[in-house]
């Protein structure tokens, strides 16, 4: 469920890593490829045609233009085990490594940039759509590449439900183990056999900001420039100073976000200063209190139809919709209208709440059991908070999305025997982390003649500012730029907007095109588009509101554009959705120890699984992030 987080270990699977001690010859690596192939792996969804003709219009005429753009893909066989690493052996085996190109339209050119995107374990599918806005921002000048890392999409995606990979039987059994080191070795090998002689430039989202950061520690002479956007530190603070990027301690980085979000939003005196008043975050908890005494008509919204508790429902809720630039603007608005609750707004709020999007068809390449073994291995607090402190970590956010049961699987996957893990000590599972390598928390220092440029946004509730900085205080060398962006959320590339024209550049993808074009000289930026993003405001318009959320007669006051369904429809489709209800661990710790005892990790891999797939598409909770879609 943290897809969106960041996180920071790069994993790469020893179930591909490895570390032999004959070196590889690079030009062994066998590539199978370049092949012809589409540009965008799934079809992008167009806006309704229905609420906005002038968005669906350009939507088709892109469409159109991107079927003519010429990609092609490839698969590489990387060595299971690369020199440098510590993983077990297994000869004769290799792990596939799947590259998507955009060749460059200029005639004889030396210049690439590989695009990464994050996690952990989500493949590359999100960034296709931003390769091709860069070609034309670049003119052609660059070769364009996304890669799928090990154990995601078509690079050796790692699932139990295939690879039975943590069944006790498993083919490879307790071998398959994970680390950084081979995932930035893939890489290394690509560069240095296919762009041995190009000026390569490495561009990282969310969690793969860990990849090219790891990556740097190599420094190929092949790579002239770093690009990270929205960052995950990898150096760690001493513990208690309450200043890590962890998995476990996300929701406090959400508090400050949400918080900051809502001091904005108090401000703008016009649309949301009358919503929620003078102080905004005592307005939302005195809202939560309210519906969770069932105090309001509208606290059978959740009791009754949806079965979870008011406060936990909205928090999840409203981080989802901060992580879109176009969505957060509903935040006090919806606030307001649970707060009046008449009967059209009842209405309108059961069935905005209760809508279940169909699940994007790019997560089936993403790797949940991969961003699991990650973050348990180096993202997670070392001994592991306990459960109840997790909860208190989500309710004293405004908006927050992190699960107390994590607990329970980190105690499964590494075997701790601290004092909260007690319930799972006596499982007998074999653990399923890793050890991480040498350049765990070690910030890498800016190699000579390359340089780094950062971007982030403040309203980035993922991968928060302030660890942004202190990675660039930590990076040692000058040849650096940190680019903050003011109400930017994750994934700062696709979400400055300058127009409401869905189809225009952002002016994060702008100051990376330029960063390219200059070579990586950052002085020689020009930034003046950064005070042309749109400002953060809460004024909506009609048609905003009917196409995201089919809402008719405005977001305040209009009605369900589709009438809602029957109520019960709505329990039916969410009886097997109750997270975070208040006695939440019980029954699930009840079914992990039946799981585990009866049929092995490999079973309850399988159900966490399916659960985070279920979630994913229920809520939209990111896709990547970090730690965690953003995508």
């Amino acid at each position: 469920m943290m897809c969106l987080m960041c996180l920071a270990a790069l994993f790469v699977v020893n179930v591909f890593l490895a570390v032999t001690s004959s070196v590889v010859a690079l030009a062994n690596i066998p590539r199978n490829g370049w092949y012809d192939c589409p540009l965008i792996t799934f079809e992008l969804k167009p806006p309704s045609k229905d609420y906005n003709a002038t968005a669906y219009s350009l939507f088709k005429e892109e469409k159109k233009r991107i079927s003519r753009v010429f990609t092609q893909c490839a698969v590489f066989d990387m060595p299971f085990c690369h020199n440098d690493t510590s993983c077990t052996p297994a000869p004769g085996k290799t792990m596939p490594l799947f590259v998507k190109g955009m060749p460059a339209s200029v005639e004889g050119s030396k210049k690439a940039l590989i695009m990464l995107e994050g996690g952990p374990g989500v493949s590359s599918v999100s960034l296709e759509w931003i390769m091709d806005k860069l070609h034309r921002e670049l003119s052609g000048e660059f070769h364009i590449f996304t890669v799928d890392h090990r154990g995601t999409g078509r690079s050796g995606r790692l699932d139990c439900p295939a690879a039975q990979a943590l069944s006790l039987g498993s083919r490879y059994g307790n071998d398959i183990a994970l680390e950084e080191v081979p995932h930035s070795k893939d890489l290394a090998v690509l560069i240095e056999t296919e762009m041995a002689d190009y000026d390569v430039y490495l561009y990282g989202l969310s969690y793969g900001t860990m990849v090219v950061e790891r990556l740097m520690h190599f420094s190929p002479p092949q790579v002239k420039g770093y690009i990270l956007d929205s960052i995950c530190a990898d150096h760690y603070e001493p513990e208690g100073t309450g200043n890590n990027q962890m998995f476990s301690n996300w929701d406090d980085d959400a508090k400050d976000v949400s918080q900051h979000f809502l001091d904005l939003c108090q401000k703008d005196t016009a649309v949301c200063g009358k919503l929620l008043g003078e102080n905004a975050t005592a307005t939302l908890f005195k809202l939560y209190d309210r519906l969770d005494a069932n105090a309001s008509a509208c606290s059978a919204i959740f009791y009754d139809t949806l079965e979870i508790k008011p406060s936990i429902r909205l928090r999840l809720f409203f981080f989802r919709l901060l992580g879109h630039y176009d969505r957060r603007k509903f935040i006090p608005t919806f606030a307001a209208r649970l707060e009046r609750c008449n009967a059209q707004d009842k209405d309108v709020m059961t069935a905005i709440l209760s809508k279940n999007d169909p699940a994007e068809p790019s997560l089936d390449f993403d790797s949940m059991l991969l961003q699991d073994t990650i973050v348990y291995s180096e993202v997670w607090q070392v001994p592991t908070p306990s459960m109840e402190d997790m909860q208190q970590q989500f309710l004293a956010s405004p908006m927050a999305l992190n699960d107390p049961d994590k607990v329970g699987s980190y105690c499964l996957f590494t075997g701790s025997n601290s004092s909260e893990c007690a319930p799972w000590v006596d499982m007998n599972v074999p653990p399923w982390t890793y050890t991480p390598d040498k350049y765990f928390n070690k910030s890498a220092a800016i190699p000579i003649g390359v340089s780094v440029l950062g971007l982030t946004g403040n309203l980035d509730h993922v991968t928060t500012s302030k660890h942004a900085r202190r990675h660039f205080n930590n990076m040692k060398g000058d040849n650096k730029k940190l680019v903050e962006f003011p109400v930017a959320a994750h994934g700062v590339i696709g979400n400055t907007p300058l127009s409401d024209n869905h189809t225009d550049p952002h002016c994060g993808l702008l100051v990376v095109a330029d960063f390219l074009l200059a070579n990586g000289a950052l002085d020689a930026m020009n930034l003046t588009c950064m005070d042309k993003v749109q400002p953060l405001n809460f004024d909506i318009p009609d048609a905003l509101a009917l196409e995201l959320f089919d809402l008719d007669g405005g977001a305040m006051d209009g009605k369900m554009h589709n009438p809602a369904q029957d109520a019960k429809d709505y329990k039916s489709k969410y009886t097997d959705m109750k997270v975070y209800k208040s006695k939440y661990t019980q029954m699930k710790v009840g079914v992990i120890v039946l799981s585990f005892t009866v049929v092995g990790l490999g079973v309850y891999a399988f159900l966490k699984h399916r659960e985070a797939k279920a979630t994913r598409g229920k809520y939209a909770v990111y896709e990547d992030a970090c730690t965690g879609n953003a995508s």
